[in-house]
Parts: structure tokens; sequence; C-alpha cells
């Protein structure tokens, strides 16, 4: 006859189950390989207790001790996994709930752009629409400009200098009217702003009569990867609206990122969310 598991033994077994997730998470963000103790400090665990999941661990496949020193690291076991998992689930297919829950909780348009960093560009790749009868559809699946529009702009504010000064000379080079360009020093202090509160707003930049509301989706090493975002027609946008729609929208950016790998200390949801009337129009 099995044995039945009694309420204690069910405890503890869902204890080493969590426990065991906790190390292998830690793992994962620890790419260059990580010690017992500070394992141990990190989870709050007893180092005994540690090293006896990280033994478990290692003969599974999961982790693998480096031999020259006391750290360890994600095992061949652990990597097939997660490359299977990623090949399985691109990230359009990961951001579809996150798209879903934009519409359901607002009823507006929501977007997911992909940052393409060979031709310092984006791609609008997937969208929901709201059941309004009056909205705007971006042109999908085609690169286009990382400096107008707040699904540009912020994955703009996130590059380094030299991709941001790639994006603005690749605009200046392919055509794109001089006039039509944001002066310099103006973008670069709106991009600044667009860091300050965590999202970009614009208002008719990518297409007129259009509102853009975006934050930054950032990607397991901690680089930008696209944005995800609301585009509204501007006689539907209220501007004692945007604190709540910035909110959920960043949320919602936090929650992506982190379904991709990132950590949660990348810093891309800075407390402050203070109007962004001063966007650019």
């Amino acid at each position: 006859m099995p044995e039945r598991a009694t309420p204690r033994r069910q405890a503890a077994d869902t204890g080493t189950i969590a426990r065991t997730v906790a190390v292998l998470a830690a793992i994962a963000d620890a790419a260059a390989g990580v010690r017992i103790r500070e394992l141990a400090a990190r989870l709050a665990l007893p180092a005994s207790t540690v090293h006896r999941l990280l033994e478990r661990l290692i003969g599974e496949g999961m982790v693998e001790r480096d031999a020259q020193a006391p750290v360890y690291r994600a095992g061949p076991e652990f990597l097939r996994m997660a490359a299977r998992v990623v090949h399985a689930h691109p990230l359009q297919s990961i951001a579809a709930p996150f798209l879903d829950e934009a519409v359901r909780t607002t009823n507006e348009t929501a977007y997911l752009c992909l940052y393409l960093p060979a031709e310092h560009r984006l791609s609008f790749v997937t969208h929901r629409e709201s059941t309004h009868p009056l909205g705007y559809r971006v042109r999908s699946n085609e690169p286009q400009s990382l400096l107008v529009g707040a699904s540009g702009r912020s994955i703009l504010a996130w590059l380094d200098e030299p991709s941001r000064a790639a994006a603005f000379a690749r605009e200046a080079s392919h055509g794109a009217p001089t006039r039509s360009l944001p002066g310099r020093r103006a973008l670069l202090a709106d991009l600044a702003a667009i860091r300050a509160r965590g999202y970009a707003l614009s208002f008719g930049q990518r297409i007129p009569g259009a509102v853009g509301l975006f934050a930054p989706v950032f990607a397991a090493d901690g680089q930008v990867a696209g944005s995800i975002g609301y585009t509204i027609p501007e006689q539907r946008f209220r501007g004692a609206s945007e604190a709540a729609l910035a909110r959920r929208i960043r949320e919602l950016a936090a929650g992506l990122s982190t379904a991709l790998g990132a950590r949660a200390d990348t810093p891309q949801l800075p407390r402050s969310t203070r109007s962004a009337r001063t966007a650019s129009r």
C-alpha cells in the first residue's frame, strides 16, 4: 500500500521544492558563478542546506561546480532546458498575456515593439485591439525610427550614447528631412525626462492625431529589448488619465521584462511618476 503523505511531510516537501527553485533562480542570475556563502546569505538559508541542495542539483545536471574555484553555475541540463523553452516561446507569445491585460484594463489598443540593434530602429511586431470604433493602426513588421514617438523614444532613452548617435545618424543618412528630425539638444533633454519617469509620452509624432504612451522592456542581459504601450486617438486622451495609464503600462513592462529573464534590480522602473505633460508634441 502506498505511503500516504502527512500534512507535515507535505509541508516539508513543499519547502524543499521552494528552496530548490530559489537556488536555481539565484544560479541563473549569477552568470559568472556564485559561492555557497553568497547563496546562503542571499537566500537566508543555512550554508549546510544550500550545500545539500546544490549536491542534489549537480547530480541532476542542473548545476555544475567549477573545478578551479569553489563557485557554482548553471549546469548542462539547466542550459538545455532553458534553450528549449526560449526556442518554443518567442517573445510575441511571452508578451501575449501582457498585451491582453493591457487592453482588458484600459480598453485602449496595445502594441509590442522590438528593438533592431543592427538597424538602429524598431519594429511593431504584435498588438491587441481595443473595442473602440475609432483607433489608429501602426505599420507592423517593418523598421521604423527610434527618434519619434513614445514607442521609439522609450527604447532610445535606455540605449548607450554610441547607439543613440548611430540611430540619429541612420535617420539623417537615409533621406529623413532634417526638419523632421528633433534637435539633438531637445531630444537628449526629452530622453533624460523619459528615463526619470520610466515611460514616454508623445503627441502626433509617429501618427498625426495619435497619442503614444510606452514603457521599455528589458531582456535577461539587462539591455533594452523593446517597448510596450498604448496608441490612443488624441480626442479620446485625457490628461487626468495619464498617471493611471503610465502606472499600468510600467507594471506590465516590468512583468514582461521579468518573464524575459531580466533581473529584479534592473533599473527600468524609477519610482517617480510625475506628469509627462512636457513631452514633445
